[in-house]
């Protein structure tokens, strides 16, 4: 079973890459992610909010700047930037059961430019 710290590094790696799906690879079933007040239920509507994300901040250089990890629980504080928008600073919290993201909550702000 993979453990939390393994499962945000691929998820991390994922998202590198853009791919909304593989993304949402990581999400159980039954996962809640509240994103900046909306909230999206199981791995489809996930990778559609992912998919989003993606096209909103195309080809960006994402930056972890602090994770904390406690057994199943983990909160990170990170940046991105693209060639049109960026995220100076966005935090997310993640709850891992069974080798899969079960909860997650994350805000940020993106702003045009770079």
């Amino acid at each position: 079973m993979p453990t939390t710290e393994q499962v945000l590094a691929s998820h991390e790696a994922a998202l590198g890459e853009q791919d909304a799906v593989k993304v949402s690879t990581h999400y159980a079933k039954d996962a809640v992610v509240i994103v900046n007040g909306d909230t999206y239920l199981g791995p489809r509507e996930i990778a559609l909010m992912y998919a989003k994300l993606i096209n909103d901040l195309p080809d960006a250089t994402w930056r972890t700047d602090v994770a904390v990890i406690h057994e199943d629980l983990a909160y990170v504080e990170w940046a991105c930037k693209s060639a049109t928008s960026k995220v100076e600073f966005g935090t997310d919290t993640f709850v891992v059961s069974n080798g899969l993201i079960v909860r997650q909550t994350a805000s940020f702000t993106m702003v045009a430019g770079n």
